[in-house]
């Protein structure tokens, strides 16, 4: 496991997540304390680029799958060269333009990431690198957003922005010199003679994807469960924000990353002992709960860290299982059309959770966590039939 692709994966995703993690945490307290808009514009702004990121991600997974991991992954770390000129304008069409390529570029960056982590280690050991290589994100971001939390409260939003583009230039090259490019299983040569066209545009492996009902299923555990995510994304800091201002919540983004760093290392050693679906199943029952608790504890600062921590821990938890069900239901060239569509679908809920919460908001605090809640158990639906069907 311990190889010079896998440490450097882990390398060039830590620094990501240092860069993107706090923009995202603190772009809706930029819309609102500097913007001054509401958090439905927030949430409108960042929705066509997370649909973006969707899309780009099927068109990744081909692209990783027929030209390699490497060039794949270069594509999506371009966003994060671009993502902290979102603090340094006020021009809504220049921060949608940088949201919209950076959410393309996403689609790029998780297709390559993921099918190079799958196809860089062994089965056996792809819990635990899941866990590290999903830990090495969230700690960067949480490193990420404390550094965020005092630049912005002792400087300004600019002085970070563009900090954040200076050293993901520097991680843009260091990625292109140093990151292996690993060996390629192709399906076929016919797809091989297809040309780009063709090869980018692959919707006949999507289709027969989709077909198989476990796919079907893994969809709907990517769907339900990343639209509460969407919704945390969006209210927890502006919640925060307006109690205790923003180092508050520069720390709790910090706090919650790394409770969820010790969730994911957990997470990927006991899918290694026993498997991926009894852990998947829990973490939909935790999460599940937890985000009822914030629906009744909005508007304490307290009950919003403790059920939001433990909640970002659940979450991230059941996010390390997604790449071993990946793995288990696809075949060896089907990897990056697998971790394509399970994006798309991770986009689709994160973007229905981050406006639909931006909308709901303006009726009651109450409300979007409820509906998260009902989403939830959708997904814990899902969970208990993969465990019982395994099992049977």
């Amino acid at each position: 496991m311990w190889t010079r692709g896998f440490i450097s994966l882990c390398l060039i995703v830590f620094v990501i997540g240092l860069i993107t993690g706090p923009v995202h945490l603190f772009f809706p307290v930029y819309a609102e304390s500097v913007l001054g808009e509401n958090p439905f514009f927030a949430g409108l702004l960042r929705a066509i680029p997370i649909g973006l990121g969707g899309i780009t991600a099927l068109i990744g997974g081909t692209l990783s799958d027929r030209f390699g991991r490497k060039p794949t992954l270069l594509i999506g770390v371009t966003g994060a060269v671009v993502i902290g000129g979102l603090f340094t304008t006020h021009i809504p069409l220049f921060i949608w333009g940088i949201l919209c390529y950076e959410g393309i570029a996403s689609g790029f960056k998780t297709a390559g990431g993921q099918s190079y982590l799958i196809s860089s280690v062994s089965p056996k050991q792809l819990g635990m690198a899941t866990g590290l290589y999903f830990i090495s994100s969230t700690v960067g971001s949480a490193v990420g957003n404390a550094i965020a939390g005092e630049i912005i409260d002792r400087i300004n939003f600019r002085t970070f922005g563009t900090g954040a583009v200076l050293l993901s230039g520097l991680l843009f090259i260091g990625a292109c010199l140093f990151l292996p490019r690993l060996k390629q299983n192709v399906g076929n040569s016919q797809q091989k003679r297809g040309g780009i066209w063709k090869s980018t545009l692959n919707i006949g492996k999507y289709t027969n994807l989709w077909r198989r009902s476990e796919i079907k299923m893994l969809i709907g555990l990517r769907v339900f469960p990343t639209y509460y995510w969407g919704s945390v994304n969006l209210l927890m800091p502006i919640l925060i924000f307006r109690i205790a201002g923003d180092k508050a919540t520069g720390y709790y983004g910090a706090v919650s990353l790394l409770f969820a760093f010790a969730c994911q290392l957990a997470t990927g050693k006991i899918c290694d002992a026993v498997g991926h679906r009894i852990p998947a199943l829990v973490a939909n029952v935790v999460v599940t709960i937890l985000a009822f608790g914030l629906a009744f504890f909005h508007n304490s600062l307290v009950g919003l860290e403790i059920f939001g921590i433990l909640g970002a821990g659940a979450a991230w938890a059941l996010s390390t299982t997604i790449p071993r069900f990946i793995n288990e239901f696809t075949n060896p060239d089907e990897k990056g059309h697998g971790v394509g569509i399970t994006h798309l679908a991770w986009s689709t809920g994160f973007l229905l959770g981050y406006v639909a919460s931006g909308f709901l908001i303006n009726i009651s605090v109450y409300v979007p966590f409820i509906v998260a809640g009902f989403f939830l158990i959708c997904s814990t639906s899902i969970a208990y039939k993969l465990w019982h069907t395994y099992i049977m």
